[in-house]
């Protein structure tokens, strides 16, 4: 997988408006269109990759292009490698003390929190999910020893720039070992197998 140095991600109220930001962002700078299309709740994500001055520069096209439409919006010139990687659906298990949970109603503000928690803690991420099968809403999890984990989720409440996007943030300490297992399957109920009770433990 190829790493770019610069990501942004804008999240677009209608569909149309998506579609001609995408093509006039393409058009304006030498960057890679890493991700875009619609998610739940009719929106329409645009996530683009390249060179510091070329992702700015098509990023602050799609603002002036998007700006009655647009829901959220971040640039992020130096990207995490954990948080570029996660958002292409790399995962981690969960083989440390504890898990944090980041959760925001806008794909942007995960995106946000979580390269800003990844940088000023000691954790690792298990997986970034942004807006699809979530009603347009977005969670990373992340695990370390308790401290960091704490210390990440409280870097990424502090990180969010609207209030309004901030949905919740937990930190679970010894998760159980079920939980785990189920977690390092999916987060997809619909994926999720299911853990029976053994004879004698009813």
């Amino acid at each position: 997988m190829i790493t770019y140095p610069a990501v942004a991600l804008l999240e677009i109220s209608n569909i149309a408006s998506g579609l001609f930001c995408a093509d006039a962002m393409i058009k304006c700078a030498p960057i890679a269109v890493m991700k875009s299309g619609t998610v739940h709740n009719g929106k329409y994500l645009i996530l683009i990759g390249g060179s510091v001055a070329a992702v700015e520069e098509a990023y602050m096209q799609g603002l002036t292009l998007s700006a009655g439409e647009l829901i959220d919006h971040v640039f992020l010139p130096d990207i995490h490698e954990q948080v570029h990687n996660a958002v292409f659906g790399k995962r981690t298990g969960c083989v440390r003390d504890a898990i944090g949970i980041i959760e925001t109603s806008s794909a942007a503000a995960t995106l946000k929190c979580t390269d800003a928690a990844i940088k000023g803690a000691d954790v690792e991420i298990i997986e970034v999910r942004l807006a699809d099968h979530l009603g347009g809403k977005a969670f990373s999890i992340v695990s370390g020893k308790v401290e960091d984990v704490q210390m990440a989720v409280d870097i990424a409440s502090e990180r969010v720039t609207d209030q309004k996007f901030w949905i919740d943030k937990k930190v679970i300490a010894n998760l159980s070992e079920d939980l785990a297992t189920q977690i390092n399957q999916s987060t997809f109920f619909k994926h999720m197998e299911a853990i029976l009770l053994q004879e004698g433990e009813m």
